[in-house]
């Protein structure tokens, strides 16, 4: 998990922990790609405003290195735009939770991402594109009226 403000960190360690999964944390975007080479995850929860390398920036690295091309990734981030979903989903994010959140909900989440198959994954993904082109072309329409 990888988070730049510490209590926040204690308590996704703490509620994943609490789980059953193990928990490996990161500060900050330097760092997770570091650790993320090392352990080889099957999941990364992921913010997005951190020092060093953002949440996108680790995205880009990940994928451009080729670590573990389906380690799931969960943007947990107050970001909250549907420009910052669109851009979450098109480098692969396999789910998205604003903050505040809710530490049980967050493990809900992590438990049925990693249940879920590729191919569910890929589709999901895809819907949320094709819905987030709807929205784009709807605004357009909106803003030129």
């Amino acid at each position: 998990m990888v988070e730049d403000e510490s209590a926040i960190r204690k308590l996704i360690t703490f509620t994943l922990s609490d789980s059953g999964h193990d928990v490996y944390e990161a500060a900050d975007g330097d760092e997770a790609v570091q650790k993320m080479e090392e352990l080889d995850p099957d999941l990364v929860v992921l913010d997005v405003m951190m020092p060093k390398l953002d949440g996108w920036e680790v995205l880009r690295e990940l994928r451009r290195r080729g670590i573990r091309r389906k380690t799931r990734v969960i943007m947990l981030t107050a970001k909250s735009t549907e420009r910052d979903f669109v851009t979450g989903w098109k480098l692969g994010v396999d789910d998205y939770m604003t903050k505040p959140f809710e530490p049980e909900e967050l493990a809900l989440i992590v438990n049925q991402t990693l249940m879920m198959s590729s191919e569910q994954i890929q589709e999901r993904r895809k819907s949320e594109l094709e819905k987030a082109n709807l929205l784009s072309r709807i605004e357009s329409a909106f803003g030129e009226g």
